[in-house]
């Protein structure tokens, strides 16, 4: 008999709610290490399903962990418990109670099962995070050296200090880069290579859609995969009322953003997206609502391309595929 877990993981800890044989939970806590982890393990009974909301780093050890150890697993979104939380009129907010919170989510929601990510993708993560925050860095000192340039006097050993600084970020970005081109070479060589015959998909951008995807393997369609990064036009009907809110902008900005950027090319280059582009603007669409369909439909060439195994054709003509949804 399948037993649902609600795991609660915060930075040290891990609130654990277990059903019992009354109907009620207990409550153990855990320390978020590989040790109190394997002790977690050697607890959870027999036909365990664990939930727990995807934290960043803090939650992948636990599900790692409960992935090698065949333990079923499901990350759902935090809004999803928040909005639980909402309809169980909860006004309660501690780790036992949210832990609570999670295993009656999944005993009457039953999410799907979670698929961990691979090592290569794990790592290609880290790297792709490093490599945005050091850019962010470089960003900051270039603009502080910029803000000296006018001053009337000037410090040489101040000059010097941040150039060395701007230097070493430039050197540590430019071999980071190379060794995320060099994992998706090595472990994503078919889909790197789809993703970048595209016009208008980079080397950036495919390598972040294949970071964000699991590799393609998290989605099953092109529209999903739309509403998790955002880019899903959104609409409100109320009686009468019917508007278009713009797109839902939920998952990674970062990546909406390169996707966006991304249009600017495919609008030039890339045929189906200038025709598209050019059939919205006639009929009087704004500039960037159709730059951002253009940024969906990138998304939608990307995902075809990977899931049927084909390559780009600039030419390529609309075919009816039964149980696909592209």
């Amino acid at each position: 008999m399948k037993k649902y877990i609600g795991i609660d993981v915060a930075k040290t800890t891990l609130a654990v709610a277990l059903p019992t044989m009354s109907g009620g939970w207990t409550i153990n806590t855990y320390h978020n290490t590989p040790e109190g982890i394997h002790s977690l393990l050697s607890h959870l009974p027999n036909g365990s399903h664990c939930i727990l909301e995807a934290t960043g780093s803090y939650s992948v050890l636990v599900t790692y962990m409960l992935c090698q150890a065949k333990i079923n697993v499901s990350v759902i979104n935090p809004k999803q418990s928040h909005n639980f939380a909402k309809m169980q009129l909860s006004v309660t907010k501690t780790d036992p109670r949210d832990a609570v919170l999670l295993a009656e989510y999944g005993r009457l929601i039953q999410p799907p099962l979670y698929q961990m990510t691979t090592d290569s993708l794990l790592r290609l993560r880290q790297k792709r995070t490093l490599l945005r925050q050091y850019h962010k860095q470089r960003t900051i000192l270039l603009n502080l050296q910029h803000s000296f340039a006018p001053l009337p006097v000037k410090d040489l050993s101040t000059e010097q200090s941040l150039q060395e600084m701007i230097d070493r970020f430039e050197a540590a970005i430019a071999s980071l880069q190379q060794e995320v081109c060099q994992i998706c070479q090595d472990d994503f060589k078919e889909q790197y290579n789809r993703l970048t015959s595209i016009k208008g998909i980079s080397h950036k951008v495919a390598t972040a859609l294949i970071e964000t995807t699991n590799g393609f393997q998290d989605f099953r369609s092109a529209k999903a995969l739309a509403k998790f990064i955002g880019l899903a036009p959104t609409t409100y009907q109320s009686g009468k009322m019917a508007t278009h809110r713009g797109i839902c902008r939920t998952g990674d900005p970062h990546l909406r953003g390169l996707l966006y950027v991304a249009s600017w090319s495919a609008i030039r280059y890339n045929k189906a997206c200038r025709e598209f582009y050019q059939r919205l603007k006639a009929a009087g669409k704004a500039s960037k609502l159709a730059l951002i369909a253009v940024a969906n439909k990138l998304l939608r060439q990307a995902f075809a391309l990977v899931r049927f195994d084909e390559d780009y054709n600039d030419n390529y003509q609309p075919k009816f595929r039964l149980n696909a949804c592209i």
